[in-house]
């Protein structure tokens, strides 16, 4: 019998219907992926499987014996004083035989006891019992769970409720993998975990026979553990076999295909009522009639439905050659370093990823790197022209407060968009609309904003700031799939240089030119992306004292790969006076192109600096006194905009 049978099933808030005609079997060593946009109901599908909701419509059908382990993203208040002892205490069943068998004990060591036999019996079943449930050894398996999970003997000693968010997420998880269930269901297992940590859940789910539904926006976790995946797209759902790269080529195909029988039938459709029309009150008019009535028989192909995603596109500015170069780097606070960096140069083009196990120093050198700590020791030198902008998820509480100082109220999106970027109200809202917020959502206050929907709007707000230097901290924390694969393009597209922490093999895969790995506190520098640092790594998953220097898997979009050129003979040999005129005629040419880019550069100075003059005068009310001057100079804002754009254009193409 099905683990799981779900009939018909319908989900909907108030008039919104989020799921419908949901028809689902769940067998044992299932592993299914539910993969779909933010809001699209993979956590209230969760819900209602594990019997935590209740459908609006259809059935859930559950083995009557069916044990289920559910992760959801919430995590309960702790019971016990230790994380070790909350661990163990998630297996209600054997506290439980625990109880009974200390209980069973006190009675047998009672003087004159009529039941001792009884007892004794009892003690021997529930003793039996305890043992196959693993509870003898249920201590060994919690400590290795907490430690496979990142958290150590210090963290196990200490109390729940002294953890940081991403260590509680952790401990839920370990209580998760030592319940003896049938069903594991998880809703974002990778939150909060490190790289190692994410390896070894994957290594410990692959070698599990438990079957198991899961949530994420992991595509490479997804590709590794899974095998099924179910899509919830417009309400509707769709199972697809194989992991999460089969599904995309499968969706692809699917797709293709649908659209191209909607095609065809609108083809048909239209040629029967085009018949109709001409013929249905002539002398054909039976068979008009008769082609109607097929017609209005005929059961019609439904258009596949486009899916919105966001669009992003990076602002850039010229810069130098050498966007930043450090020096014997120590990072660290109040002078304990952490972390140091020999020596790196930041070019554009470069896609540095720093990876590293939790509290190794990656987002402490990150905001080293910015400027916003101080080095322990060591220095950072900014390259000519550079323009750097750090990614963080979140507003930090003095630009929030300064955000709600400028509304003058409960700041909403799009005063956030609008507080260092006056790009004027209808061009806000169309970038906004490009993030996906649409609407009234504009008018959303911060405050109301989830994850994903703050994650959008910080990229909206760095998509404005011309810069030739990013530095991105967790850039896809709470983005789903559709969202990251933006992001990946748009990293991809930027032709400036790029730093960024992150826990997504896939973007990093996708983006990377080089690896910076943090290990013992050191930096080691791979180049490539993931995929070649793991290659790089020995079987105890340590770099080796000496690394290869290895072609990077894939290069990134910007670096096209130059066509071998033709053969052609040998130039014939020059004399040396013609091989002289042509060498002055070279360094003319030189000195004509570096006076072309420096003109264009300065060029490029005053069209910003007037830019930078007409965004000012935006800002002040005063200029909105007369609505045709505010009108002209809003105008003449898009207008150096534009000839901004073009000029970047053409000095990226001569510089």
């Amino acid at each position: 019998m099905s683990l799981i049978v779900c009939d018909g099933v319908e989900i909907t808030f108030g008039a919104t219907t989020v799921l419908s005609g949901l028809d689902l079997r769940i067998e044992s060593r299932d592993r299914l992926a539910v993969v779909g946009a933010n809001g699209a109901g993979k956590s209230s599908l969760l819900d209602v499987i594990a019997g935590v909701g209740t459908p609006s419509r259809g059935s859930v059908e559950r083995d009557r014996r069916l044990r289920i382990g559910y992760l959801p993203q919430e995590a309960p208040e702790p019971t016990e004083t230790t994380v070790l002892a909350e661990a163990m205490a998630s297996r209600t069943d054997l506290a439980a035989l625990r109880d009974e068998l200390t209980a069973l004990e006190q009675t047998m060591s009672a003087p004159g006891n009529a039941g001792l036999d009884a007892a004794m019996q009892r003690y021997g079943e529930a003793q039996h019992t305890y043992e196959a449930l693993g509870g003898y050894d249920l201590e060994a398996r919690a400590r290795a769970a907490l430690h496979g999970l990142g958290l150590e003997e210090a963290e196990q000693a200490r109390s729940p409720r002294e953890l940081s968010g991403g260590q509680v997420r952790r401990l839920e998880m370990s209580k998760l993998l030592l319940q003896d269930a049938d069903l594991l269901l998880i809703d974002e297992p990778t939150n909060h975990l490190d790289l190692s940590g994410i390896e070894w859940l994957e290594d410990f789910l692959r070698e599990s026979s438990t079957a198991m539904v899961l949530v994420s926006h992991d595509r490479r976790f997804l590709d590794r553990v899974c095998t099924r995946v179910l899509e919830l797209s417009h309400g509707i759902p769709e199972e697809y076999p194989g992991n999460y790269s089969a599904y995309v080529k499968l969706r692809i195909e699917r797709r293709a295909r649908r659209e191209k029988e909607w095609d065809a039938q609108q083809q048909h459709i239209a040629h029967q009522e085009e018949f109709i029309r001409r013929y249905k009150a002539g002398q054909r008019a039976k068979e008009a009639r008769g082609r109607q009535t097929k017609l209005d028989r005929l059961d019609r192909v439904a258009r596949p439905q486009e899916d919105r995603r966001p669009r992003l596109r990076l602002a850039t500015t010229p810069g130098a050659n050498v966007l930043m170069r450090a020096t014997d780097v120590v990072a660290g606070y109040d002078g304990v370093g952490i972390v140091d960096l020999a020596r790196a140069v930041i070019a554009p083009g470069d896609r540095v990823a720093i990876v590293g196990a939790n509290g190794s120093g990656k987002s402490t050198l990150l905001h080293t790197l910015a400027g916003e700590l101080p080095a322990v020791s060591g220095g950072v030198t900014p390259g000519a022209r550079l323009s750097m902008r750090l990614y963080r998820q979140d507003l930090g509480r003095d630009e929030e407060a300064a955000i709600a100082a400028a509304a003058q109220g409960e700041p909403t999106v799009l005063d956030a968009l609008l507080f260092d970027h006056p790009i004027g109200e209808e061009r806000a809202r169309t970038l906004l609309g490009s993030l996906l917020f649409s609407g009234d959502d504009v008018s959303k206050p911060l405050s109301a904003l989830s994850g994903g929907e703050r994650a959008r709007l910080a990229l909206g707000r760095l998509a404005l700031e011309p810069t030739n230097l990013m530095l991105l901290d967790e850039p896809t924390n709470h983005l789903d799939i559709p969202a990251q694969e933006v992001l990946e393009d748009a990293v991809r597209d930027y032709p400036g240089g790029v730093i960024l922490v992150s826990h997504d093999r896939a973007l990093i895969d996708a983006v990377a030119t080089r690896v910076w790995a943090i290990e013992d506190g050191h930096i080691r520098e791979v180049l490539g992306n993931y995929s070649d640092l793991e290659r790089a790594r020995g079987r105890d998953g340590r770099l080796p004292d000496t690394l290869p220097t290895p072609v990077p898997s894939a290069a990134p979009k910007q670096q096209k790969r130059t066509p071998a050129p033709e053969s052609k003979p040998p130039p014939a040999p020059q004399t040396k006076p013609a091989a002289a005129t042509e060498a002055r005629r070279d360094r003319a040419r030189g000195r004509q192109h570096d006076a072309s880019v420096r003109q264009l550069e300065q060029e490029i100075a005053r069209v910003e600096a007037e830019l930078a003059g007409a965004r000012q005068r935006l800002l002040d009310p005063a200029s909105f006194a007369d609505p045709a001057a505010g009108a002209e100079l809003g105008r003449q804002h898009d207008r150096l905009e534009g000839a901004l754009a073009e000029l970047y254009e053409r000095w990226s193409k001569s510089a």
